[in-house]
């Protein structure tokens, strides 16, 4: 596997390359271990992890992807996580970000979360009334 750090501009297609760093890339039919840029545009590609500030990926697997803006379409991902994300026939594991906009499914987001938690709250504190209760009655 290839490595390719600190250029500029970049096009990668049709390889598979261990870690590519970049201020901007395009990659097309390529598969990528990490992915580190500014500004990139993923095309029919399998990227383990991108951390960019803007992202465009299109019918590609992502493993985890953390941008600040970012537009996935027709995609499959394990994690999102974006400041402003712009969502179209995207399937994911776990989708966190404040600003989400189009056609998403998701096993977990942050309302899902909050939910979950808040409901895990209040179970421990009625099982912790009812057994203060019991030592009362009992005692």
């Amino acid at each position: 596997m290839a490595y390719r750090d600190g250029s500029s501009n970049d096009d990668v297609q049709g390889e598979r390359v261990e870690r590519i760093e970049a201020t901007q890339i395009s990659v097309d039919r390529s598969a990528v271990r990490f992915l580190r840029t500014d500004e990139a545009q993923v095309e029919r590609a399998a990227i383990q992890r991108l951390h960019s500030n803007r992202a465009e990926l299109s019918q590609s697997a992502i493993g985890k992807a953390d941008f600040e803006r970012g537009t996935v379409r027709q995609s499959s991902a394990g994690i999102i996580v974006g400041r402003s994300v712009a969502l179209d026939e995207v399937r994911t594991g776990i989708l966190i970000a404040p600003v989400v906009r189009g056609d998403v499914h998701t096993w977990l987001d942050m309302r899902s979360a909050v939910a979950i938690g808040f409901g895990i709250a209040l179970g421990r504190l009625a099982i912790a009334a009812v057994r203060g209760l019991g030592r009362k009655l009992t005692g």
